[in-house]
């Protein structure tokens, strides 16, 4: 398991799509530069390889994730970051943050749906007063176009990738197969598969609203992803 998780998070490394790391950045500093612009610590949940955490150029920089494969090329790819292997909702350490922010489909794979709420009071507990939280997630509208998603072999860094879909009510399972182009011309396959919750607006708002008050919220790509912006506030 863990020879293959290390070369999963190699695989991974190679076919990242770095642009659309910086631009998940961008998406996150906006909001940032607007309701926070003398922030100065960002923690990122769901760190991964650090290819968006990079981009957080002026600030003081802390990542966490559960992969230790993961963030062993994150330590590599953002050197000037302090990372944690820890799960985003019961996350401790002794720092507190200006901004904390998670992006991509990274929430969605927490379950329960209770530790969504334990991920929002842990954010709590570690954000500064008047901090940021910043949350990225699909929606159902993501959900929706999964269901009618064509299954295509698409040809990446590495050599080619698979992406087999699945869906039963809101849970979205990735089977994932990668074919690795080896030096003699043959291929080496590597399987990957994880699941996504995909939960109503509506309903993490509610939650949200427990512990944060709600700044702003923003739709995105013809409403499949949303970010919703909150200011820690005094739990409800």
């Amino acid at each position: 398991m863990k020879n293959k998780e290390k070369e999963l998070a190699k695989i991974w490394e190679k076919n990242i799509n770095k642009e659309e790391a910086k631009i998940r950045a961008d998406r996150i500093l906006k909001y940032v530069l607007k309701y926070y612009p003398n922030a100065k610590s960002v923690l990122e949940l769901g760190v991964g390889l650090g290819f968006v955490l990079l981009h957080f150029n002026k600030y003081n920089k802390y990542g966490l994730d559960l992969s230790k494969e993961h963030l062993k090329i994150a330590r590599k790819i953002v050197p000037d970051a302090k990372l944690f292997i820890q799960d985003m909702h019961n996350f401790k350490v002794k720092e507190k943050f200006d901004i904390i922010f998670t992006t991509n489909e990274c929430i969605n794979e927490v379950r329960p749906y209770e530790n969504w709420e334990l991920t929002f009071n842990s954010v709590f507990n570690h954000l500064n007063n008047n901090g940021l939280f910043i949350l990225e997630m699909p929606t159902e509208n993501y959900l929706k176009k999964h269901k009618e998603k064509i299954v295509e072999l698409e040809e990446t860094p590495s050599g080619y990738i698979y992406d087999k879909t699945h869906i039963n009510d809101n849970k979205l399972t990735w089977d994932t197969i990668f074919f690795k182009k080896l030096k003699n011309g043959l291929y080496k396959i590597e399987k990957d598969n994880y699941d996504e919750l995909i939960y109503p607006v509506k309903k993490v708002k509610q939650s949200l609203n427990k512990y944060f008050k709600i700044l702003e919220l923003s739709y995105f790509n013809k409403k499949e992803n949303v970010i919703i912006v909150c200011r820690k506030g005094k739990i409800k």
